[in-house]
């Protein structure tokens, strides 16, 4: 029998020993243990003992996709991470969007797990010729942005997925993330520390040949357009044409935008951080999709007036607009 949506294996690697080897999936754990944040706490429960911390090296690190993972749903390169993370000591799992869920499944896996810790700064890559350990000391320092642009000129032709931590995480801060894919961030419990208390730069995934088995294809096509559809229509479309940012006035106007660590809901500053200001006064670049993505919501930008006119970097959405803004 077919495991639809999944490619049936996920990928293990020891980092102190720096080996790797497959180990399949079947369908009951796949039937109980949906989606990435599903096999994410069942391997998490499973492998580890109460009282490995979220330093040690036996703490697993596990990427999980879904069984939408590299299918025509827009979105659906979403991954899913999961440790126990250093904020809590208890379990993390947080999600980011872009593309490393959709090739991690085109290079026929559901999952990597990642225990141990390298004896040098490496980061891990994976394509459809195999999986790769290679060096990354000359990574180190290097910020978000900078990592992937460089892994992805190393690994040359093809696309390429890259998640990675920047030097928050070499040096050890808690609240640390992982950035992959641009500026898609896997945010929550400090999970950027887990993967460098690893010595693990990064994963990079190379886009692979594999397809997600659809039980019914044209069924899956007809859903993932009408959603299309209705998030287009959402707000008279104003996710597309503005962004998530494009929210922002109506969140003040109704007395929902934080501001000043919510010791008030007044900031008359926001229409200067609007998605509508953003689009009106900046340069269009490109826009930034997500893996079969059509709403297409965000924006690489070039800045135009004041200070920093002139600068290139993706449009900020709503939440930074707020964190770093009227919060």
């Amino acid at each position: 029998m077919s495991l639809y949506g999944y490619a049936g294996k996920i990928l293990r690697v020891n980092w102190t020993e720096e080996k790797f080897f497959d180990e399949p999936l079947d369908q009951g754990v796949l039937t109980r243990f949906v989606g990435g944040a599903g096999l994410g706490a069942k391997y998490l429960y499973q492998d580890h003992p109460a009282n490995v911390a979220w330093s040690d090296p036996d703490n697993e690190i596990i990427f999980a996709n879904g069984p939408f993972s590299n299918t025509v749903l827009g979105g659906s390169g979403t991954i899913s991470v999961t440790a126990k993370g250093p904020m809590t000591n208890l379990a993390g799992s947080s999600q980011g969007n872009g593309y490393m869920g959709a090739f991690l499944k085109s290079c026929e896996y559901d999952g990597l797990i990642v225990k141990g810790k390298a004896s040098r700064w490496s980061y891990l890559h994976i394509s459809r010729n195999g999986v790769e350990l290679k060096d990354a000391s000359h990574l180190v320092g290097n910020d978000v942005m900078e990592t992937q642009e460089r892994i992805q000129a190393e690994l040359g032709k093809g696309r390429v997925s890259v998640y990675c931590v920047g030097p928050a995480a070499e040096n050890g801060v808690r609240f640390s993330v992982i950035v992959g894919d641009g500026s898609h961030t896997v945010s929550k419990n400090g999970l950027g520390a887990v993967l460098a208390s690893k010595n693990l730069k990064a994963v990079a995934v190379s886009k692979g040949d594999f397809k997600t088995p659809v039980y019914d294809q044209e069924l899956l096509k007809k859903i993932s357009k009408g959603l299309y559809l209705k998030a287009i229509e959402y707000l008279d479309g104003s996710r597309h044409k503005w962004g998530t940012a494009g929210s922002l006035g109506n969140l003040h106007k109704v007395g929902a935008m934080p501001v000043r660590n919510y010791t008030t809901n007044l900031f008359p500053e926001h229409e200067k951080m609007t998605g509508q200001y953003v689009r009106t006064h900046f340069e269009k670049i490109k826009r930034l999709p997500c893996h079969a993505c059509a709403i297409q919501h965000n924006l690489m930008m070039k800045v135009t007036e004041g200070p920093y006119a002139g600068f290139v970097g993706e449009e900020p959405e709503l939440e930074a607009m707020t964190g770093l803004g009227s919060q």
